[in-house]
């Protein structure tokens, strides 16, 4: 009975690592928990057949398998708003709008953490809500973390629904949108989700490479660019230095 409960904590351990690192070996499985590679071996063979982690090659590394993907996602989520919340709450009050932090679910954009402007006009939570990714600037820029072949699964050729007169209405230009995107390293929105209102995003990366979230400044065009320029106002030049900033603080503070 020892020996099985210490076996069950053992590969307990294991999940909770690859919730922390991206892959790992048996070599590190075998440093990490002090016990011998045939041991580590072992139990991931184990944890392998149950579908709690997987390989992607006989030989290779390890990582979280199907019944344990949603897991790790959710704890990188959590993390991420955990670091980034005392950053946004200064980023909130020296840029006077409101903050949101979202990540990607298929297709759409999910707001999952947000600091109001204490504007009496601005744009109020959306903590909660699901909005198309390609209208928002913070799903555009999730989406440019995407490869092409992911980006091509979830948008066939064809028409897409335009929330505003404003929206991207084809697969086509969501590619050049998101092409830009991935060039200059944010995403912007001009009236293409709710009309009046605009937005700035960047990506929140964790350690091993990935985008976990997105961080976004959102709010009345009126202010963030009155004149409708397709160009940066000076405004949102200074909100985009800003935001970048915040980005890269909240980043050095992620540990998956």
């Amino acid at each position: 009975m020892a020996q099985t409960l210490q076996s069950v904590s053992q590969a307990l351990k294991i999940l909770e690592l690859l919730q922390q690192h991206p892959s790992l070996g048996v070599s590190d499985i075998s440093e990490l928990l002090a016990v011998s590679p045939s041991t580590a071996h072992r139990l991931l063979s184990t944890l392998l057949e149950s579908n709690f982690v997987k390989q992607e090659q006989p030989g290779r590394k390890y990582q979280l398998g199907p019944l344990m993907s949603g897991s790790r996602t959710a704890s990188a989520v959590e993390h991420c708003i955990e670091i980034a919340t005392p950053h946004m709450l200064t980023l909130r009050d020296t840029t006077q709008e409101t903050v949101h932090l979202a990540t990607l679910t298929r297709a759409h954009t999910r707001f999952v953490a947000a600091y109001e402007s204490p504007h009496i006009m601005r744009v109020t939570s959306r903590v909660g809500r699901q909005l198309p990714a390609h209208a928002t600037a913070a799903g555009k820029i999730l989406l440019s973390a995407l490869s092409d072949a992911e980006l091509a699964e979830l948008y066939p050729e064809g028409d897409l629904a335009q929330p505003t007169t404003g929206s991207i209405g084809t697969a086509a230009e969501l590619r050049r949108h998101v092409a830009h995107a991935r060039e200059v390293g944010y995403a912007r929105n001009m009236s293409e989700a709710e009309p009046g209102v605009g937005a700035l995003a960047v990506p929140l990366r964790h350690p091993a490479g990935g985008v976990v979230c997105s961080l976004t400044v959102t709010g009345p065009d009126a202010r963030l660019n009155p004149t409708g320029d397709v160009r940066l106002s000076a405004h949102e030049r200074d909100l985009l230095r800003q935001l970048s900033a915040t980005a890269r603080s909240i980043e050095a503070e992620l540990r998956y």
